[in-house]
């Protein structure tokens, strides 16, 4: 990578400058007063070998390496210790955006050629980068700077977009029909791909100084013509050059840039005249805005000393330098526009000479024509007396056969023609018509044979020609495809040798044969040759090659025809044709024959061709050389990006360890006695901690959506259940902000029973609910549940599937998203830089899982959101429904309210209107059901109804309960009771948000207003209804002396769910069963250990799979001699001996979990009934299969916590 011209290696060494400068002027301080990671981090920037800048906390201040400067151009050195405002202040809003992101986070971010326009080089550049930010933490966490580590792209990028029109032009090269279709052909292509060539024209210039514009990339308005830009000179479609003869061209410019200095041509029209007049191959020109184009000249040979001009003028793209490169490219473009031109010059003048042919025809019949209707009149006067004599003569007459002899035949000549004649003669004729019809149709043969052989040697030269291309991309190593041109061209031009000779370029010696073909024994003499072509044509050829003017035309050809070579040791004719690349002679392609020997036209042009090929077939290569030194780099930051993804999951893997033991030590303070204080820290470091989990599961899932490990297991689960479960678990989250959780669905309108992957639903659903209510602080969040049937279809087996489409959405009033960052939202490690928050503390991983997971199982999702006004997020999920034919089986499975629930009155008072249409699609079989936002209304309602009915309103009533709305509700719930007709026991239910606050308040009212009332945690879902309304069937609350069981009833639908162990667990005491825990790491058994023996069990241990078969094998070996000993008469002694249950880690060394259960599993009883539990920090999903192949009886998941090690064993225990 080379130096700016800004430094050079003649500065003083750039590390000492770097700590030389003044930073004490800067917003840093003096370095000595830097934090000692900054230090170290300056250190390491000017040590590394690659692209490296610090940007320094306050203003971002940057500080680079000597590798950077590239980057930088005419920046450096005034950007050292400058904030970025000052150096990139084109980028600024875009880059500190990031900077920000990564600062808030503390996760470093990756992007690949990322696109900038950057004012480094007196110009706006487009250039393209790949780059990393890292933050650089100070002891205390914060981040005090962003390390950069960048690599610039651009000219990969731009090479790309190159061949690619290179590519599309060589698929076309074959289709030209004529000159002006070939040049609209190069328009077409150049107008699709105008990021490198803006616009394009090609104008004619024939030799009467004429321009004729034959095509362009502008567009054409009927009404307003071409739409062309105001910058640019008047673009007529006729002009007359010959008033530019006398106009002078000398107001050059210079611009200087960062790599070299260009000179460009100023002016008003183009120079199209002094391209032609100069016989320049290019000019460079200056536009009006300071724009840039450059005009390229090929010219065409049309026969009989005249030649075409094309003039070729090509924009130049204001954000790119014109560099060698550049030049190189446009040139490329300029040859491909000849090469077309000469094939179209060959199909036209084939054309041509098929015309020729037919006006011959043509001409030929009408001279035969005009010659028999002349013949017809002297011997229609000769044959009419003949035929007068001969009807007069009897037929028996002798003279009779003499007479019809004389009489020709009318249809000979008719006949003729179908047999294959080119010419017929009626007789009678004489020997000078019978010479001058012989002597035309001889010269009407040669002329036959001169077009023939002139076609055979187009069609030649065209098959030679698309040989090329085809090796061009065919991928060969550039000296085999030199080495088979030359071949191919030796086997088409008789010569005694053909090479390729290079010129002094870097790959090669001076003058060095690349590629070389001889074969002296196959020479066919020149002038032996073509005999059949008479003496005038052939010196008409002769002279046509030695013409000096044709030379002159045609720069870059030399012709010797008698001249001693030195390697050969001979005299030879020679034609020698030069190779340019970017308008610099590459070399030469050179043919020998004998000497004296003359070179056709044909043969010119073929060589010229070949050598415009030979061009393209080098530039290719480059081109090829360099791709493939990108693809290397590319690989090598695959690689590391897949490194990385491995560093990642076996760093969280590690981190489950120790964090298990942490959350376990957490679940066991739940049932102790502490004080407030003490409870706020563990619930701090639980949440904390779980948080961490949530982000160690994210990574997993991250890192296995990636490498493409995630497959579905379809399964089938209660639907309804498996919703309601998960808004369950963040009720408490919810509750503790006081957000109101809505469950918004048509339960008799979901199926119950489905075949899906249940957990990653869950996944889904848990880590939307729980970003909604992350930056929800305060107001709704409402989850909708809707389904759509899809088509029926049938499976191999012939058997109907249906198939259903789940719609769930998600709508909140939270904090909203930045339009910006929804772009990113969906890809691993985005996140948002959101001005109203600064809570963004994870990695930004929740959303690309669920898009990865929604997307894996054929659904869509997406996100409407604006910033400060709240977000709806949407997903469908493709599940499979049931086919439930039995009737008793449908009743069993629908969603039924009990019957008497059905024959009440409900009166519902809530003041958000999501909650109470919520409510009313959960009751509406129910006979009648009011839902209002105020006790007003309520209050009203139930007067008008007792004034016209006589009786209660109401049997039950639903109220939302605030602590802000405490006595407003007293008065209007002793109002209601006051409306009670007949003591009708009017059972009222609070609402209100599970936690302490809701509990305490509930409690407190409940006292005061008496009668029979209830309290329901938020958010209502139908499995609490359904549960609160069986449980007043059976026991409610009474008003009995002031007291009410509130903590039963609270809780009712909680403990309703739980399998309390007292029944199952009656007579015989935990500290009997004896549990047997696996696990190679100390802290983690030590973890599991201390847990189990606080729940009451006796306990034994082993660090390995083999350890435990033994301990287990060794017990129950003890169990035996006790049976055959005792003669069962200790039995306790067994009971107390006995292992209840195995609890084992699954990896393992020397034997794993799956192996222990295995190994168990094969014993006979009662070893092998012994429960199996296998610990993983693995998501269940990806290890179910092993476990049923391995007969191990449930599992749990790392970290453990108490409340499920309890349930889990219990279940188990029982059980055995």
């Amino acid at each position: 990578m080379s130096l700016p011209s800004t430094y050079s290696d003649n500065e003083p060494n750039f590390v000492d400058m770097v700590y030389n400068y003044d930073w004490p002027s800067t917003l840093l301080g003096p370095m000595n007063s830097w934090d000692p990671a900054l230090i170290n981090a300056t250190n390491l920037c000017l040590k590394c070998a690659f692209p490296t800048c610090l940007y320094i906390i306050p203003g971002w201040v940057e500080l680079y390496n000597k590798a950077w400067l590239p980057i930088l151009k005419t920046k450096h050195p005034n950007a050292l210790g400058k904030p970025i405002i000052e150096v990139w202040p084109e980028i600024y809003d875009f880059v500190t955006s990031q900077f920000e992101s990564v600062r808030i986070n503390k996760k470093g971010i990756f992007r690949k050629d990322q696109y900038f326009e950057l004012q480094r080089d007196g110009y706006m550049e487009e250039a393209y980068f790949d780059y990393t930010f890292s933050p650089i933490l100070k002891s205390d966490g914060s981040v005090c700077a962003i390390f950069t580590l960048a690599q610039e792209t651009t000219h990969k990028v731009l090479n790309a977009r190159r061949l690619k029109i290179m590519d599309e032009f060589g698929h076309l090269t074959s289709k030209v029909e004529s000159l002006e279709n070939a040049c609209h052909r190069v328009m077409n292509v150049l107008s699709n791909n105008n990021a490198e060539i803006p616009y394009a024209l090609i104008y004619f210039v024939e030799h009467n100084l004429i321009a004729r514009l034959i095509a362009t990339t502008f567009d054409y308005d009927d009404k307003k013509g071409w739409n062309i830009p105001d910058y640019l000179p008047e673009i007529l479609e006729i002009i007359d050059l010959t008033k530019d003869i006398d106009k002078n061209y000398d107001t050059y410019i210079t611009l200087k840039r960062d790599a070299a200095t260009y000179s460009f041509l100023k002016c008003e029209s183009w120079p199209i005249h002094l391209v032609i007049k100069e016989e320049r191959k290019h000019i460079k020109v200056l536009l009006k805005n300071d724009s840039q184009a450059v005009l390229f000249s090929t010219k065409l040979d049309l026969g009989e000393g005249k030649v075409l001009s094309a003039i070729l003028i090509c924009g130049v793209n204001q954000r790119h330098t014109l560099d060698e490169k550049y030049m190189e490219f446009l040139q490329l473009v300029a040859n491909q526009l000849n090469t077309f031109l000469l094939n179209a010059k060959s199909i036209e003048e084939e054309r041509k000479l098929s015309k020729t042919l037919a006006d011959l025809n043509r001409q030929k019949i009408m001279f035969f024509q005009g010659i028999s209707h002349e013949l017809k009149t002297p011997l229609t006067l000769m044959l009419s007396p003949l035929d007068d004599l001969i009807n007069a003569c009897s037929r028996e007459a002798s003279i009779m056969p003499y007479l019809q002899i004389i009489r020709p035949g009318e249809d000979s000549k008719i006949e003729g023609f179908d047999k294959g004649a080119d010419d017929y003669l009626i007789k009678p004729f004489s020997a000078q018509e019978l010479i001058a019809r012989i002597r035309t149709n001889i010269e009407l043969s040669q002329i036959r044979r001169k077009i023939i052989f002139q076609q055979c040697k187009q069609e030649e030269t065209k098959q030679l020609l698309f040989s090329i291309l085809n090796k061009i991309f065919s991928g060969l190593d550039l000296n085999e495809t030199l080495l088979d041109i030359v071949k191919e061209l030796h086997r088409r031009l008789p010569s005694q040798r053909v090479f390729i000779v290079s010129n002094d370029l870097s790959e090669f010696k001076n003058n060095k044969i690349i590629a070389i073909y001889e074969d002296s024994e196959c020479i066919t003499p020149m002038n032996n040759l073509f005999t059949e072509i008479n003496d005038n044509y052939k010196n008409k050829l002769q002279t046509f090659t030695n013409l000096q003017e044709f030379l002159n035309n045609n720069s870059g050809i030399d012709i010797c025809l008698d001249v001693y070579c030195d390697d050969v040791c001979k005299n030879v004719s020679i034609l020698s044709m030069e190779i340019r690349l970017n308008n610099i002679c590459w070399g030469w392609i050179k043919v020998y024959r004998s000497p004296n020997s003359i070179w056709l036209d044909s043969e010119i042009e073929l060589l010229q061709q070949t050598s415009n090929q030979i061009s393209l077939v080098i530039t290719y290569a480059k081109i090829l050389e360099e791709n493939a030194a990108n693809e290397i780099k590319v690989k090598a930051a695959e690689a590391a990006i897949k490194i990385k993804s491995q560093i990642l999951a076996n760093t969280s893997h590690e981190l489950r360890t120790p964090l298990g033991a942490i959350m376990g030590i957490l679940s066991s303070f739940e049932n102790t006695s502490l004080v407030a204080d003490q409870k706020d820290m563990v619930n701090i470091m639980t949440r904390a901690s779980d948080v961490v989990l949530s982000l160690v599961d994210d990574i997993l899932d991250a890192v296995s959506l990636d490498a493409q490990k995630v497959t579905l297991i379809n399964r089938t689960f209660d639907l309804l259940e498996l919703f309601e479960n998960t808004i369950e678990t963040f009720e408490k989250r919810a509750g503790a902000k006081k957000i109101e959780l809505i469950v918004n669905c048509e339960v008799d309108m979901l199926p119950r029973f489905v075949r899906s992957d249940p957990d990653r639903l869950k996944q889904v659903l848990s880590h939307l609910l729980s970003n909604s209510i992350k930056f929800t602080n305060e107001g709704k969040s409402v989850l909708t549940i809707s389904i759509k049937l899809q088509v029926i279809e049938e499976d191999k087996s012939d058997q109907i599937i249906k198939k259903g489409n789940l719609l769930i959405e998600l709508y909140d009033i939270s904090i909203g998203m930045d339009p910006e960052y929804i772009k990113h939202a969906w890809k691993s490690f985005s996140q948002g830089v959101m001005s109203i928050t600064e809570k963004q503390d994870n990695i930004g991983l929740g959303l690309s899982v669920c898009k990865n997971l929604v997307e894996i199982n054929g659904g869509e999702i997406n996100v409407d959101s604006q910033l400060g006004k709240g977000s709806k997020l949407w997903f469908t999920w493709n599940i499979e429904l049931l086919s439930i034919t039995s009737s008793p089986l449908k009743t069993q499975i629908s969603y039924v309210l009990p019957h008497a629930i059905k024959q009440k009155r409900i009166l519902i008072i809530h003041p958000i209107e999501d909650a109470r249409n919520a409510m009313l699609k959960y009751l509406k079989m129910i006979e009648k059901v009011d839902a209002f936002d105020t006790f007003d209304k309520g209050i009203r309602a139930a007067k008008r109804y007792k004034e016209l009915n006589n009786q209660s309103a109401y049997d039950i009533v639903f109220i939302n309960l605030y602590k802000n709305n405490e006595e407003e509700i007293m008065k209007a719930t002793l109002e209601l009771r006051e409306l009670e007709v007949n003591n009708n026991h009017l059972v009222i239910i609070f609402i209100v948000f599970p936690n302490n606050e809701g509990i305490e308040l509930a409690k407190k009212l409940i006292e005061k207003i008496g009668g029979k009332s209830f309290v329901l945690y938020a958010p209502i879902t139908w499995k609490k209804l359904t549960n609160q309304f069986m449980h007043m069937e059976k026991n409610y609350v009474t008003d009995k002396n002031n007291k009410s069981p509130l903590a039963s009833e609270y809780f009712h639908w909680y403990a309703a769910n739980q399998d309390t162990s007292e029944d199952i667990l009656e007579g015989d005491s935990k500290m009997k069963k004896c549990i047997l825990c696996v696990d190679d790491n100390s802290t983690s058994l030590e973890n599991t250990l201390q847990q189990i023996s606080k729940l009451g069990y006796s306990t034994i241990s082993a660090t390995n799979g083999l350890e435990a078969v033994k301990l287990i094998d060794s017990e129950f070996k003890l169990l035996r001699d006790i049976f055959s000993s005792s003669f069962y008469s200790d039995i306790d002694q067994i009971k107390s001996q006995r292992i209840s249950l195995i609890l084992t880690e699954c990896n393992l060394p020397i034997m794993s979990g799956f192996d222990i259960s295995q190994v168990i599993k094969a014993m006979k009883p009662p070893i092998s009934n012994i429960p199996i539990i296998v610990l993983t920090d693995l998501p269940m999903r990806e290890i179910r299969n092993k476990c049923i192949e391995s007969r191990i009886n449930d599992y749990l998941a790392k970290p453990l916590k108490t409340e499920e090690l309890e349930t889990i064993l219990t279940k188990w225990i029982g059980k055995n």
